[in-house]
């Protein structure tokens, strides 16, 4: 008999729109191989459930401090509860484990949620970021609680599986680096023999409830733009992306050449044309999907350090980074006008697509530590005493919250 998993998250996964929904989808495609899939949300978009279940992935309608999840947990009873973000385990990892205590446990964090607010904090109050600033933080203690009760917490990005173990000592064995996934780039064929003279102007891909994309194009309008015109008069980029705010929508400038065109249906047809793909990222965590995106179809990129954070690997990098608004324009106009060094970026691009985020690799690498840890998961979960001691009735305020909520409810 298949084995039921159960996601668990607030939101359905928007592939088409999110880097997060294109990572919770891949993981769901992966485990798919071997467990029936059951997606749990507490929003209310039919559209994106409809999606999930076209894929064969049976869908629920959950509600937060309601006793109708508690129903669902016992009838479904999965082997492994993946939680889509460290919220949706704060809100019913107590109850998972209360009701089900022999299911797999694992979290998915997408990116270190409490990094990205940090590093916000510190750009919105002028100050230079540090780790200490982000250790202190209520938000930094509340994810790295989820992770320590979970049995496993999935990783995108390199430099924060690293950061746990290192300023936090998080056990490894709690931790894994799994990158987002992607099918292999087959270079000599369409839609990926584009050269250098059939691509123009400049691009940008974020969907505007993600607050690094908005403080991104904020800065690319006013401050990297400007200084790409002085060196391209007739530049144009064009911005893309799901739920842009009316503040956004409002930098429209055609005189500029600065383009918001709004979602894209296709993510191919957003960068199949253009030359250069701009991320210039002041805040956020995890890997960037845009990147990822521009690598798969071929289109060089400029970023700055938090744009590439987490995705470098060994001597080369498919694009060019920078910090300050100047060099960041500079660098744009030196990769949009060098052909061999546009060529080299965008191989490397490939080669990388193909080297770190192949679904093959990591597919196998998934399914074998999950049945490895649900073999061993009493022994497993006896390796970490702070994992325990996070479970324990003392430190269970938020499932006396919800059960206080749950009684409130009942009586109004």
């Amino acid at each position: 008999m298949t084995q039921q998993l159960l996601c668990i998250s607030t939101v359905w996964p928007q592939a088409n729109a999110t880097a997060a929904g294109v990572r919770i989808t891949g993981l769901l495609d992966i485990l798919a191989a071997d467990y029936q899939i059951h997606f749990a949300a507490t929003s209310r978009d039919e559209t994106q459930k409809n999606e999930l279940e076209k894929k064969g992935v049976s869908c629920h309608d959950i509600q937060l401090n309601d006793p109708s999840f508690e129903k669902l947990l016992l009838e479904l009873s999965p082997k492994v509860v993946l939680f889509d973000r460290f919220i949706a385990e704060e809100q019913f990892g107590w109850l998972v484990r209360e009701k089900l205590p022999n299911t797999l446990c694992v979290l998915d964090t997408e990116d270190l949620h409490s990094l990205r607010a940090a590093r916000e904090l510190a750009l919105k109050k002028e100050f230079e970021f540090s780790i200490e600033f982000w250790k202190k933080q209520e938000l930094t203690l509340r994810e790295l609680a989820s992770i320590y009760r979970s049995d496993l917490s999935l990783l995108v990005s390199s430099y924060e599986y690293e950061l746990l173990i290192q300023e936090w000592k998080v056990p490894e064995q709690l931790l894994m680096f799994l990158p987002m996934t992607y099918e292999e780039v087959k270079i000599n064929s369409a839609p990926h023999t584009g050269v250098f003279d059939q691509t123009q102007g400049y691009v940008f891909v974020g969907n505007g409830i993600h607050k690094p994309n908005k403080d991104a194009i904020k800065w690319l309008y006013s401050h990297i733009w400007p200084e790409i015109l002085k060196l391209q008069p007739k530049a144009s980029v064009q911005i893309f992306g799901a739920y842009l705010p009316q503040e956004i929508l409002e930098l429209d400038q055609q005189k500029k050449g600065f383009y918001v065109r709004g979602q894209a249906l296709e993510i191919s047809d957003v960068f199949m044309s253009a030359r250069i793909n701009l991320a210039p990222l002041r805040f956020g965590a995890g890997i960037k999907g845009k990147l990822l995106d521009g690598f798969r179809f071929g289109v060089p990129h400029v970023t700055t350090d938090i744009g590439a954070e987490g995705m470098q690997f060994g001597d080369t990098w498919p694009g060019l980074i920078a910090k300050h608004s100047k060099d960041f324009a500079k660098a744009a106009v030196s990769l949009y006008e060098n052909e061999d060094l546009w060529n080299e970026k965008r191989q490397l691009g490939f080669s990388y697509i193909n080297t770190y985020n192949n679904p093959q690799t990591h597919s196998k690498r998934l399914l074998s530590v999950l049945d490895k840890i649900k073999d061993q998961l009493n022994s497993h979960r006896a390796q970490s005493p702070e994992a325990y001691m996070l479970r324990s009735q003392a430190f269970m305020a938020a499932k006396y919250l919800s059960l206080w909520i749950r009684e409130k409810n009942k009586n109004d």
